[in-house]
């Protein structure tokens, strides 16, 4: 009998730690890759894009890692809009993409408006320039612009006033000159610039991006609060984004405690049934 009531209040002790480890494991850890989900009718083989995190290029952006799944933004941008937002939007960039100032001016205030000044989405900018040895100087500059607490400005103001792929738009001296015009410490800005501080933050960026398969830009993920992730390649337009962030957006985040509590009450009594059915009773008579 004492042997018998032993291995039933084993068993009971086993399938609660299981049912913990369980629940543990699934509610903490739950990869980005495969959760990740690609939609073909979004995928454009040339993309563009425009995204970055922002530190003192050695500081990691508080928060970040957990918001983004698996993508490293530890050298990005600063966050644009509350930190708390459900949803993250990540979007690679290059300051000299065609593609990316199109989408910039015509689809990103939509976006903006409706999700990011709201606090349902927050959005990350991660450097991926390719387009000439002009796109990783003016990532550069726009760090050098957060320095001084400007960094979205900066990125805005590149965007806004594009020129053609490698004209001289983004050389180093026309980039000092638009911090300037943007009110910022010239002498401060240019030291920045000139020393190369971000040119491994950048170039760190760059290889994010190329680690997740991206070939050009703009190129977009959107991760829920689970960690689920979706991509959206090219400069679709703000519907296609504005659909995927409601259906991220709305997933669940699964309750697998409430499951392992679940498995544990009905082992429990299937061990009471079981037990009165073979006269072996929890309590020694």
């Amino acid at each position: 009998m004492k042997i018998a009531l032993s291995l039933i209040m084993f068993s009971v002790f086993v399938i609660a730690g299981t049912s913990y480890t369980f629940a543990q494991t699934m509610q903490g850890s739950m990869p980005a890759n495969e959760s990740k989900m690609t939609n073909d009718s979004m995928k454009n083989n040339s993309m563009s894009g425009n995204m970055s995190n922002w530190g003192n290029g050695n500081m990691m952006n508080e928060g970040a890692m957990t918001a983004s799944g698996n993508i490293d933004l530890s050298k990005a941008s600063p966050v644009l809009g509350s930190p708390s937002a459900p949803v993250t939007i990540i979007e690679f960039g290059d300051y000299q993409c065609p593609k990316c100032d199109a989408w910039f001016k015509n689809e990103e205030p939509t976006i903006k408006a409706n999700y990011i000044d709201t606090n349902k989405a927050k959005l990350y900018f991660v450097d991926f320039p390719f387009l000439g040895a002009d796109s990783p100087v003016a990532a550069q500059a726009a760090y050098c612009a957060g320095d001084q607490g400007k960094y979205w400005e900066y990125h805005d103001y590149l965007y806004s006033n594009q020129g053609a792929i490698q004209s001289g738009w983004a050389s180093a001296n026309n980039l000092k000159s638009y911090a300037t015009i943007l009110g910022l410490d010239a002498s401060k800005f240019s030291s920045c610039l000139d020393s190369s501080k971000y040119a491994d933050s950048v170039a760190h960026n760059k290889d994010i991006g190329s680690s997740e398969g991206i070939q050009g830009t703009p190129a977009f993920f959107i991760v829920s609060s689970s960690g689920s992730m979706q991509e959206i390649m090219g400069p679709q337009p703000a519907a296609v984004f504005s659909s995927t962030i409601d259906q991220i957006g709305t997933q669940p985040v699964p309750e697998f405690g409430s499951i392992a509590v679940l498995i544990l009450v009905i082992s429990i009594v299937s061990i009471i049934a079981v037990s009165a059915k073979t006269g072996l009773r929890f309590i020694p008579g």
